[in-house]
């Protein structure tokens, strides 16, 4: 089952919205403005009633007497939709207008006088509607005449004017929401575009055709587009970190190797346990690649690291296994100071740094972790700094041994992969690594680490 798009599901949702809002819009405005129509009517009503009297007289014996001529035209044709009733204090029906013959009239409604009574007589909204008017009329003699003007409006005249109402609310709400439905509809695709744009790079990089995303977008993509662009940087990483790792793997596997083909090749004895020293270190070595292989491995999500324990774990190490040149190994590590990343990073990080100054040290290694200096909360980096008394390193070789496969002194065992191991997982969290001259006489190495997504 597809799923509908993005642009889709907004525009979907805001037309339901949209199109209820008008809806509801509609049957508000419609039922305010029968509302005033009704208040009108009633209006109109009081008006024709009070016309209707100011042309009435009482003759002798209660006679009402119209003239042929009323105030209101449609009161004069049959059939108008407004008609008129006069009813005496007994109910009799004292006079009716031209336009009512042939209908019954309706009972009045209205009881005190002076006092006007209008109301809906059908079940429709549109009517009938009555109207009554109960007065007293005093003749030049003195003598009272009580009577009650009834008048009565059709609902067919009142529908029809609703009617034409509605039809333009109609009209114009429909084309109010035509027009905001194509506005929003431009909004949409304009703010849409950047995701569109997104999607456009994505797929040239997936063809081959750029780097990353290199586009200007707004910040809650841009943070989106920076987030990819990182997870692009990190496999290609790990797809060279592999292939330098066999790289490595099998320049390191090239001597024993020779060795144990040159031994199976002579025809003299093998020495007892030979063999297996170099299969043992062959073992060692793939360990070592395959263990480096996995602390390369870049992820997006990181846990917090306590380093001092760490720091201890692998100096006590250290110690173990230059145990006979008696070395001085120091640590100092800012209190509750924390690293934001793969543990295995940090510790193949600093079991480098340090093998290497236990290598060329006289008597004293020491390692000192901070903060940087340039630390804002947001930052969450350290900075490693390891030194030795040992020869140090000439300036001129110090860029070169970060190289892979060079190393400072060809007398010394080694690969000449430590550093630039150690270059790898330092540019790894974008840091920097670099060589200088120690304050204790040897060689110092300074490494800073930022958290993978600050910096």
């Amino acid at each position: 089952m597809s799923t509908l798009s993005l642009r889709k599901r907004l525009l979907l949702a805001a037309a339901i919205i949209l199109v209820t809002f008008l809806g509801l819009a509609g049957f508000a405005l419609d039922r305010a403005f029968i509302s005033s129509a009704e208040v009108s009517l009633r209006n109109q009503f009081r008006t024709q009633t009070l016309a209707l009297l100011s042309v009435l007289e009482v003759e002798a014996g209660e006679r009402i007497v119209l003239p042929e001529l009323l105030p209101e035209a449609r009161l004069m044709v049959p059939n108008s939709g407004l008609y008129a009733f006069i009813v005496d204090e007994t109910g009799r029906l004292v006079w009716q207008s031209g336009s009512s013959i042939g209908l019954e009239m309706p009972a009045p409604v209205g009881e005190a006088v002076g006092s006007s009574a209008f109301v809906r007589t059908g079940d429709s909204l549109y009517g009938p509607f009555q109207y009554s008017f109960p007065t007293i009329w005093e003749t030049e003699d003195g003598v009272e005449h009580r009577f009650t003007l009834v008048m009565l409006e059709a609902s067919d005249h009142f529908g029809a004017f609703v009617s034409e109402h509605r039809n333009k609310i109609i009209l114009w709400l429909g084309l109010v929401g035509v027009f905001l439905l194509l506005t929003l509809m431009a909004v949409l695709r304009w703010g849409l575009t950047p995701l569109d744009r997104v999607s456009q790079e994505i797929d040239q990089v997936e063809r081959g055709f750029q780097e990353g995303i290199s586009g200007s977008y707004p910040r809650e993509i841009a943070q989106l587009s920076e987030r990819i662009n990182l997870f692009i940087r990190n496999e290609r990483n790990n797809l060279m970190r592999y292939r330098n790792t066999l790289d490595d793997l099998a320049h390191s596997l090239k001597t024993p190797l020779a060795v144990i083909r040159g031994m199976t090749e002579d025809d003299r004895p093998i020495p007892p346990g030979e063999l297996a020293k170099y299969v043992d270190r062959m073992g060692n070595i793939v360990d070592y690649q395959l263990k480096r292989a996995a602390s390369s491995r870049i992820s997006l999500i990181h846990t917090r690291v306590d380093i001092q324990p760490l720091v201890s774990r692998v100096l006590e190490s250290l110690g173990k296994v230059y145990a006979e040149r008696n070395l001085s190994l120091e640590s100092g590590v800012t209190p509750e100071l924390r690293f934001y990343g793969e543990e295995s990073d940090l510790v193949e990080l600093l079991g480098n740094l340090l093998d290497n100054a236990c290598k060329w040290a006289v008597s004293s290694v020491s390692c000192r972790i901070t903060a940087p200096a340039e630390e804002r909360e947001e930052y969450r980096g350290i900075r490693i700094v390891v030194e030795d008394d040992g020869p140090g390193i000439r300036e001129d070789d110090r860029k070169e041994v970060l190289r892979r496969g060079v190393r400072a002194d060809q007398r010394v065992d080694g690969q000449g992969i430590g550093l630039a191991i150690c270059q790898e997982i330092v540019a790894s969290y974008r840091g920097s690594l670099s060589v200088g001259e120690s304050s204790l006489g040897g060689a110092s190495v300074v490494a800073t680490l930022r958290h993978p997504l600050n910096g």
